[in-house]
């Protein structure tokens, strides 16, 4: 194992024995082994439970045998993959550890918005067995994307989203990075079989708390999602984040959106058109009221953030985002008609947050007759 700078580890694994299965597992004599600071104690809190988190999750606060350290921390994000068999086959087959792995090794330095510091990076891919130890970033915490933004978080948001776009507009580099899917990608081909089987069930469930005609609208936009995803990879690219939510997003601990902002959670990086993320954001993380009054801000001014990134042209026009903004809220219309099929009834927080999602996306969707503007009946 190298150290790339005081702060960020990335170790080779000789053995699975080296990376903990689960949480239980995670001792000071490892943290000390894989970190290089002289840990002598830790006490670990679980978090993460109830919130749709696929993999294991806790704060590590670490003891050190006399003063810390200089450039130690005194706590820790510890990372695993969940335990859960049918969990764990979904995450490998969508490789959303390998790709959060890979992210912090190979690109993580050059994101220009702030990401944690990673103090050990481990991965056993053959065996399926990762382990990412990572900065705390308390007392910064994430929003809730069940209350949803205030406006000037979702100002900060989309500056913070055009940075992250606007660098990795059309780059090269995406494209020989063969851990990062595309949008020709098995999983992103799996939305319509998903939609189909899932379709019946969605129905039992939201038809009689959305429109008659925005469940006709994604019903008939499913058949079109083959041939959307092909013109958009033909598109311009960049980095997406994959679950740009409020979740995952950390703010002041007074929630300023003026002060420091960082984004966790890169399981689902992929290259995509961005409008990807934008649309993820405004429709499922803004209350409808607020959506309703700065939806149109915010795509202009995510579109003026990419100016000052130097991305123009066609595809970087208002009209032009605004026209994949509208073909965003009935793609995610369709996505989440297959997406029940994937929610655990149990996790109450999970089961509340995929109603938010449908919801919000649904109401979209009849705000703004997003099925009359494409056409459909």
């Amino acid at each position: 194992m190298t150290l790339e700078t005081p702060a960020r580890l990335t170790a080779t694994v000789p053995t699975v024995g080296d990376i903990p299965a689960s949480l239980d597992e995670v001792s000071a004599a490892w943290l000390a082994q894989v970190t290089g600071f002289p840990v002598t104690s830790a006490q670990l809190q679980v978090i993460g439970q109830g919130e749709g988190f696929l993999g294991q999750l806790a704060r590590v606060t670490l003891g050190y045998s006399d003063t810390t350290p200089p450039g130690a921390p005194t706590s820790a994000i510890v990372k695993l993959p969940t335990q859960d068999p049918g969990g764990k086959q979904i995450g490998l087959m969508m490789g959303v550890w390998e790709r959060e792995s890979r992210f912090y090794d190979e690109i993580g330095a050059q994101m220009k918005v702030r990401i944690p510091k990673v103090y050990a990076n481990l991965a056993d891919s053959a065996g399926g067995n990762y382990a990412i130890v990572m900065e705390d970033l308390a007392p910064m915490h994430p929003a809730d994307q069940v209350t949803g933004a205030t406006p000037d978080q979702a100002r900060r948001v989309i500056d913070e989203l055009a940075v992250i776009h606007g660098t990795w507009w059309d780059s090269p580099t995406l494209k020989q990075l063969p851990w990062m899917p595309g949008l020709d990608s098995p999983m992103t081909g799996a939305i319509k079989p998903m939609f189909d089987m899932g379709w019946a069930q969605f129905n039992e469930r939201y038809a009689h708390r959305v429109s008659a005609r925005t469940l006709r609208w994604a019903e008939q936009f499913s058949n079109r999602i083959p041939q959307l995803l092909e013109r958009y990879l033909s598109e311009p690219n960049t980095l997406v984040h994959g679950d740009f939510r409020l979740d995952n997003m950390f703010f002041d601990a007074d929630g300023n959106a003026g002060g420091s902002f960082a984004l966790v959670d890169w399981q689902m990086a992929m290259r995509s058109p961005g409008g990807s993320d934008l649309v993820y954001f405004i429709v499922t993380n803004l209350a409808p009221e607020t959506r309703r009054a700065m939806e149109r801000e915010l795509v202009e001014r995510y579109q003026a953030g990419l100016a000052r990134q130097g991305v123009t042209g066609e595809y970087a026009t208002v009209q032009r985002l605004w026209q994949g903004y509208i073909e965003g809220i009935l793609f995610y219309c369709v996505s989440f008609g297959g997406g029940l099929l994937t929610i655990d009834p149990a996790n109450e927080r999970g089961v509340k947050l995929f109603d938010e999602l449908v919801m919000r996306t649904y109401i979209a969707a009849e705000d703004l007759a997003v099925g009359d503007i494409l056409g459909l009946d």
